[in-house]
């Protein structure tokens, strides 16, 4: 008898779990389709915290955005357009954080864990005669954050403005990305630091030394 009581309680919690991911897929075709640049097929947006500026983000297909991520395109200047263009594959975790004041770009199968933050907007703070708030300061124009394919980025990272990030690339947990990251590379630390490459000659990961 209680073996039949788990079943039937797993069979109930299976059946509403599949009914949320149902609304959430109705939701995203339905509602948020209409106010993105684009957004490709079973894509789906769970509860974000905050999305600004819908119509400057492009999503690709299988792209999965869980809940709590805050997703903003500031526009600074009323001739540039802001562009964050994501693409298919890609899973965003909860409480993500992308701000993009001139281009983030994502590749297909990229992994972005909880935690996570991208800005390609940097903050002026060298006046000191200047009274205004540091964080009202937006310098955006000609900023970057490039994310190639298969990216894995691990909890809690920070990835910073005018950033490439090479395909098959690992960033740690908790890491603060600065500087360029190569492919094939593992990065971890604050700043990050290349730990492992892979050698293509020995078909191995290899530690830096």
């Amino acid at each position: 008898m209680n073996k039949l009581k788990k079943i039937f309680q797993e069979d109930i919690f299976n059946i509403f779990n599949l009914l949320d991911i149902f609304l959430v897929r109705v939701k995203t075709k339905c509602f948020y389709k209409l106010f993105f640049g684009s957004i490709g097929k079973k894509s789906v947006i769970y509860k974000p915290t905050l999305i600004a500026n819908p119509k400057n983000i492009f999503i690709g297909d299988f792209v999965t955005i869980r809940n709590g991520a805050r997703i903003e395109v500031v526009r600074t200047n009323g001739n540039f357009s802001p562009r964050i263009s994501i693409g298919n594959n890609v899973n965003i975790e909860q409480n993500v954080h992308i701000v993009c004041g001139s281009n983030i770009s994502i590749g297909d199968n990229v992994s972005i864990t909880g935690g996570v933050a991208i800005v390609d907007i940097v903050h002026p703070y060298e006046n000191v005669d200047d009274e205004s708030k540091i964080g009202s300061r937006l310098q955006c124009e000609g900023n970057y954050v490039d994310i190639a394919e298969n990216v894995f980025i691990g909890y809690g990272s920070i990835i910073m403005p005018n950033v490439k990030i090479g395909k098959n690339s690992i960033i740690g947990a908790h890491s603060v990305v600065n500087v360029n990251v190569p492919a094939f590379s593992v990065v971890a630390g604050n700043p990050a630091k290349i730990i492992k490459t892979y050698c293509f000659k020995d078909k191995e990961w290899k530690k830096t030394s």
